[in-house]
C-alpha cells in the first residue's frame, strides 16, 4: 500500500469525498453498454425490424397491401392524432352495407373491436401523416420481442449447457423466431393489433420465467387493451400459474406457491369477466353488434351454447376443430418447426384459446396459413418449445436404461455435459425457418427483380397521381392505401357510393370484387351513370363524375366522346 492510499483509507468515511452523481451515472452507463451479449442482441434485433421494414415497404410500393384493413386503422389512428375518435368511415361504409345495417355513421373501430392500445401509435403521425407508418412501426413492435426470446432462451439453456453454448443458442433461436413464417404473413397482411400482442406476450413469458410475477401481470393486464378477445389468453396465464410448482427448474416455496395461485385464480376470473364485459357493454356503447362476430354456429348460437357442445358432444366438437383438412396443415406448420416440442412445455396453454377460436370458426380465413392470425402464437409456440426441449432433455437424464447406454451416460452430469444440445436445436429450428422462408412471402426482399415497377405497379401509381387530394374517392383494395392520407377512401364494392372519383383495375382480382367480371360490371356502371373516363393504363381506369380527357398509356390527352369512351374502354 502506498502512502497516499494509507492516508486515504485512514480518513473518516464521513469525511471521504464521494463519487459525483454524474460519474455515477456514467459508471451505470458504461456497465450497461459493455455488459456481455447487450450489442449482439441489440444488433439482430435491429436486423429483425430492418428485414420486416423493407418488405412492408416493398409490398406497399408494390400495391400489395390491402386497405381493407390498413385503411381502417389508417384512418382510426389518425383521428386519433387529431384528438377525435377512432372512427374509419372505410369500414363504416363497407359494413353498413354488407353485413352491419344496424351500425352508426359515423363508427367508431371501438365498436368493433376493442383495441385502445392503437392510440399509442397516434404520435407517429405528428412525425409522417402516411400509412407506411403503421407498417414500419409494426416491424419494430415484432422486432421488439427478440431481447424477450433471447433471455428466455438463454436462461432456460443454461439448465443444461455452459454459459457460452447457452448464449449462441439463444441468438440461434432467436434468429428462428425472426424469420418464422408467421411473422412472415403478418408482415404481408398489413397492419393489426397483433403489433401489440407479439412484443408483451413474449415479455410476459420471458417475466414469468425469471420469477418477476409483477411484471408478468402488468403485461398481461396490458394484453387486455390489444383485442377483445385477450381475455381468454389472460385467464390462459392465469391456469398457467396456478399449475406452476417449477419456475425454470426451481421449484416454488410454499408462500410463492399461494401467491401463484392467488393470481393466477383472479387473472383467470378476470380475464373471462373483462372479455364478456368488453363483448355485451364496450362493443355495443359505441355502436357495434354483440353477435356480429360469433363465427361458431356449429358449435351454438352463442357462448353458452358453444360450452354446451363442448361439454355434451365432444365427438362433434373434435370433427368441427379438426374439419376441413385445411386446418391440420395448419396445425402442422405451427409445430413441426420445432418438432412438436411446445408440447411438452406448459407455457403451450396460452395457445389454447387462440388455436380454439380459429379451429371451432366457421369462417374459412381463420384456418388458413396465409393470414396474420398465426402471428399471435409466434413468441408463445417457440418459447414454448425451448422449454419443452429442456423438460424432454432432463426427462431423458432421469430415463433409467438410457443412463445405462454409454453415449448417454453423461447426463447425469447435467448441466453442462450436453452443450451441442442447447446449440443444435436452436440450429436446425433455425434452418427450418431458412428453409420455409423460400416458400413464404419475405423471400421477396432478396429478390432484386421484386424491387421494381412493372406495367401494373406503374399505372396504379400514375392513376392516383390523377386523383386530387381532398376529395371523396371510390378505391380499388390495393390502391386505396395510396389514398388515404390525402383523400376520404371509400372501399370500391359492389355498391355505388357516389363519390365524384372512382379508380379501378382489371387486371387483377381485389377483394371484394373478387372476380374480374365483377370489375368490369362496376366500370360499365360507371359508364352509363355518367362518369367520365379521365385514366386508362393497363387496365387501370379513374373515372370522373363530369366532362373530363382522357389519359392514355402514352401519356396523351384528347376530349373524349361517349362512343369512344366505350370503344377505348371494351379494346
Amino acid at each position: 500500500m502506498t502512502q497516499s492510499a494509507a492516508r486515504a483509507s485512514a480518513l473518516p468515511a464521513a469525511i471521504r469525498r464521494p463519487i459525483p452523481r454524474l460519474a455515477r451515472a456514467r459508471t451505470a452507463l458504461h456497465a450497461l453498454v459493455t455488459r456481455a451479449h447487450f450489442w449482439g442482441v441489440a444488433a439482430l434485433t435491429a436486423a429483425a425490424a430492418l428485414l420486416q421494414g423493407a418488405f412492408e415497404v416493398q409490398q406497399y410500393h408494390r400495391f400489395r397491401v390491402g386497405a381493407y384493413d390498413l385503411v381502417i386503422f389508417d384512418q382510426a389512428i389518425r383521428n386519433y392524432a387529431h384528438g377525435h375518435p377512432p372512427v374509419s368511415m372505410f369500414k363504416n361504409v363497407h359494413d353498413a352495407a354488407q353485413a352491419a345495417p344496424d351500425y352508426t355513421q359515423p363508427f367508431s373501430i371501438l365498436g368493433d373491436h376493442f383495441s385502445p392500445i392503437l392510440a399509442l401509435l397516434a404520435p407517429l403521425y405528428w412525425i409522417w401523416n402516411n400509412p407506411q407508418v403503421l407498417l414500419l412501426a409494426q416491424a419494430v413492435l415484432f422486432a421488439l420481442a427478440v431481447p424477450s426470446v433471447w433471455a428466455f432462451s438463454r436462461r432456460a439453456l443454461l439448465r443444461i449447457a455452459p454459459p457460452r453454448a447457452a448464449a449462441l443458442g439463444a441468438y440461434l433461436a432467436s434468429a428462428a423466431f425472426a424469420l418464422c413464417w408467421p411473422l412472415q404473413e403478418a408482415t404481408q397482411a398489413g397492419f393489426h393489433e397483433v403489433a401489440f400482442f407479439v412484443p408483451l406476450s413474449a415479455l410476459m413469458i420471458e417475466r414469468y420465467q425469471a420469477r418477476r410475477l409483477g411484471h408478468a401481470v402488468a403485461c398481461a393486464l396490458a394484453l387486455l387493451f390489444v383485442k377483445e378477445d385477450m381475455g381468454y389468453v389472460v385467464a390462459a396465464f392465469g391456469l398457467l400459474l396456478i399449475v406452476t410448482r417449477h419456475v425454470n427448474g426451481e421449484p416454488l416455496d410454499r408462500a410463492e406457491r399461494r401467491r401463484y395461485r392467488i393470481t393466477g385464480a383472479c387473472l383467470g376470473v378476470g380475464g373471462v369477466a373483462f372479455a364478456m364485459a368488453v363483448l355485451h357493454l364496450w362493443i355495443p356503447a359505441f355502436g357495434g353488434r354483440v353477435g356480429f362476430y360469433w363465427y361458431y354456429g356449429q358449435l351454438g348460437p352463442d357462448m353458452l351454447g358453444a360450452l354446451k357442445t363442448l361439454v355434451t358432444a365432444p365427438g362433434t366438437a373434435y370433427q368441427v376443430a379438426t374439419q376441413p383438412e385445411v386446418k391440420i396443415n395448419t396445425l402442422y406448420f405451427l409445430f413441426w418447426p420445432y418438432l412438436y416440442l411446445s408440447l411438452a412445455s406448459p407455457v403451450c396453454l396460452l395457445a389454447v384459446p387462440l388455436l380454439a377460436e380459429r379451429l371451432f370458426s366457421d369462417k374459412p380465413e381463420h384456418w388458413t396459413l396465409d393470414q396474420h392470425y398465426n402471428a399471435f402464437l409466434a413468441a408463445i409456440l417457440l418459447m414454448a418449445a425451448v422449454d419443452g426441449l429442456i423438460r424432454v432433455v432432463r426427462g431423458l437424464s432421469r430415463f433409467e436404461p438410457l443412463r445405462r447406454l454409454g453415449r448417454m451416460h453423461r447426463f447425469r452430469r447435467l448441466p453442462g455435459a450436453r452443450p451441442w444440445v442447447a446449440v443444435a436445436w436452436p440450429a436446425l429450428i433455425l434452418l427450418f425457418a431458412v428453409v420455409i422462408t423460400h416458400t413464404f412471402p419475405i423471400r421477396s426482399v432478396f429478390n432484386a427483380d421484386q424491387w421494381a415497377s412493372d406495367s401494373l405497379t406503374t399505372a396504379e401509381a400514375a392513376a392516383t397521381a390523377v386523383i386530387p387530394s381532398g376529395v371523396c374517392v371510390e378505391a380499388d383494395d390495393d390502391i386505396a392505401t395510396h389514398l388515404s392520407s390525402r383523400d376520404q377512401v371509400i372501399l370500391l364494392d359492389q355498391v355505388p357510393r357516389g363519390c365524384p372519383w372512382v379508380v379501378l383495375q382489371t387486371a387483377q382480382p381485389s377483394y371484394p370484387l373478387n372476380d374480374i367480371l365483377s370489375a368490369v360490371r362496376r366500370g360499365d356502371w360507371l359508364r352509363e351513370n355518367g362518369y367520365q373516363l379521365v385514366f386508362n393504363q393497363a387496365k387501370v381506369y379513374v373515372y370522373h363524375q363530369g366532362p373530363a380527357s382522357i389519359t392514355d398509356s402514352h401519356g396523351a390527352a384528347a376530349p373524349l366522346t361517349r362512343a369512344g369512351q366505350e370503344n377505348r374502354n371494351s379494346g
